[in-house]
């Protein structure tokens, strides 16, 4: 038998925070002058992407973002800001991996990989 007193290895996530996107995928290119913004607080999240505002519950555990009841303000923006914000609405609900270091958080989801810098 093997006892073991493990700590989670994710370490603590950083709430009550605010992030910027400093690096996205290929797959995904920022419309021009726009980043991803994301805020934690407590157990909710907060994001925008160049339009509207998205906002939820958000677990952390696991070295996962687990969003739940992901809501949208529903500002009209030009066409190119509305396919920004879908985008961000899936890469959020697609339960990203996280990691930080040094004041930066990445999000991972396997397929695409945003960094972001502590604001």
């Amino acid at each position: 038998m093997v006892a073991c007193a493990c700590a989670d290895s994710y370490g603590e996530f950083p709430a009550d925070k605010t992030y910027s996107s400093v690096d996205a995928p290929d797959s995904y290119t920022p419309v021009g002058g726009t980043t991803v913004r994301l805020e934690f607080v407590d157990d909710r999240i907060s994001a925008e992407a160049g339009c509207n505002r998205l906002f939820g519950t958000v677990d952390t555990s696991q070295g996962r973002i687990t969003v739940d009841s992901l809501g949208s303000t529903r500002m009209a923006c030009p066409e190119a800001l509305m396919e920004q914000d879908r985008w961000l609405t899936a890469f959020l609900t697609s339960a990203p991996r996280w990691s930080r270091n040094d004041g930066t958080m990445v999000l991972d989801n396997g397929s695409e990989r945003v960094v972001f810098a502590e604001t």
